[in-house]
């Protein structure tokens, strides 16, 4: 065929395709409407993102939304049993989807502390929308022969985002679990102790608050010290209630400024109290906590980061004079830098306390302590219980010693995990 033959049968194939559109070849002066429908992209949204610790068992989860126009594609496709890098997803239509770590895989094993591996697995709409879910892999101390049975999470979810930080809290430790000055009539109410913030380190996490002037104990109107905690306690999940000859373990991180003033007495960031019901001193009581990680300002040595020991009373209430720091280290090591703490127990009588404090931003292991037939133990019946407190608690006795400005401090994935001992 001929090149002008060609050209003429590609315009005559043109204007046919095109006559019913523009008229193409018409005589007439018509005005044609015609109506293009455009397939708009659905709009995924929800947690795309999440962290696992490198020896979690149990599989986290998150849930996903989906909206479009187009009517039966606003739904996800399915995934079941996929494998990813380091692990095993699945995903329903409606968006809800879960993610197990291989904890055989060689990369996951191999991690130290603070290392991290990304897993990121692609979903779609029924559209053809797609996203990316990013799984952080997040290397941890592991000690072992520790399994774990149980266990709970708490997280921050982002500043003006989501919950607020008291319903987040209470979603996990039950309602009760805050002791923040507001919580309390004739407490400092005006402002609320517990805020979220975030950053490029940790991401999103908690900010719990305190004012020299201010703030008080609770109900206790004004005295000798002022208290900021969160709790766990008898109605919350049994994950975070040590019982007799348990094992737990506490994982979270924190920061401290190098601004923020301490005193010779107590400034407590993390409790293990015990709940002894009947208040019996055969075995000690609930008065002084058994763990405290503290700071202190000592005239001699500047201001400390300590771990504190209490042994606890003797029958008649006094105290068995066994009380000790089981570390004292310059408190310098972990002000303005986010800190991984681990902490696992055993609460027995012949127990077992191990403590590892981790800096970020370089992987150091700042302290480790491991301390074995340990008194761990307060309980004097079957409902005695141990539990965690984290935030401030601390001494106002010497009130030139502290700043009058707000002093904050910052906490971030709290894990506590119940487990047992292999031997």
């Amino acid at each position: 065929m001929s090149i002008f033959r060609l050209s003429v049968l590609n315009i005559y194939t043109v204007c046919f395709l095109s006559f019913s559109l523009l008229g193409c070849g018409s005589s007439k002066n018509e005005s044609v409407s015609t109506e293009l429908s455009v397939q708009s992209a659905a709009i995924i949204s929800g947690e795309i993102s999440a962290n696992i610790e490198s020896n979690r068992q149990s599989a986290v989860v998150g849930e996903l939304s989906i909206t479009g126009e187009q009517a039966g594609e606003a739904v996800f496709i399915t995934q079941t049993s996929s494998q990813t890098r380091y692990g095993i997803f699945n995903i329903s239509s409606n968006g809800s989807w879960s993610y197990t770590l291989d904890l055989a895989d060689t990369n996951v094993t191999a991690l130290d502390i603070g290392d991290t591996l990304l897993d990121e697995i692609v979903i779609s709409s029924a559209d053809g929308t797609k996203a990316t879910i990013s799984i952080t892999v997040v290397g941890v101390v592991q000690p072992g022969n520790f399994v774990v049975s149980d266990e709970t999470t708490l997280n921050a979810d982002g500043v003006n985002l989501g919950l607020s930080a008291y319903t987040l809290i209470e979603n996990v430790f039950s309602e009760g679990s805050i002791e923040s000055p507001d919580m309390y009539s004739g407490n400092h109410e005006g402002v609320i102790h517990i805020v979220e913030d975030t950053d490029a380190i940790v991401g999103n996490h908690f900010v719990f608050l305190a004012h020299r002037d201010e703030d008080q104990d609770k109900d206790k109107g004004p005295s000798d010290r002022q208290r900021n905690e969160i709790k766990s306690y008898d109605k919350s999940p049994p994950a975070t209630l040590a019982f007799e000859n348990e094992t737990v373990q506490y994982n979270w991180k924190f920061k401290v400024s190098s601004e923020l003033e301490l005193t010779s007495k107590f400034s407590h960031f993390f409790q293990i109290k015990a709940r002894n019901d009947t208040n019996d001193n055969t075995n000690g009581n609930d008065d002084q906590p058994i763990i405290t990680l503290s700071g202190a300002q000592k005239n001699s040595t500047g201001n400390q980061l300590q771990v504190r020991y209490s042994a606890g009373f003797d029958e008649n209430g006094n105290s068995t004079g066994l009380d000790k720091n089981l570390l004292e280290t310059d408190w310098s090591l972990i002000t303005d830098e986010w800190i991984q703490v681990f902490v696992q127990a055993t609460f027995s009588e012949e127990g077992q306390f191990e403590m590892t404090l981790t800096r970020l931003s370089d992987n150091e292991e700042l302290l480790n302590i491991n301390e074995q037939n340990i008194d761990m133990w307060r309980g004097v019946s079957d409902d005695d219980f141990a539990r965690p407190k984290w935030g401030i608690y601390r001494s106002i006795v010497e009130t030139d010693s502290l700043r009058a400005e707000e002093e904050q401090v910052r906490f971030a994935d709290f894990v506590i995990k119940k487990g047992s001992l292999i031997k």
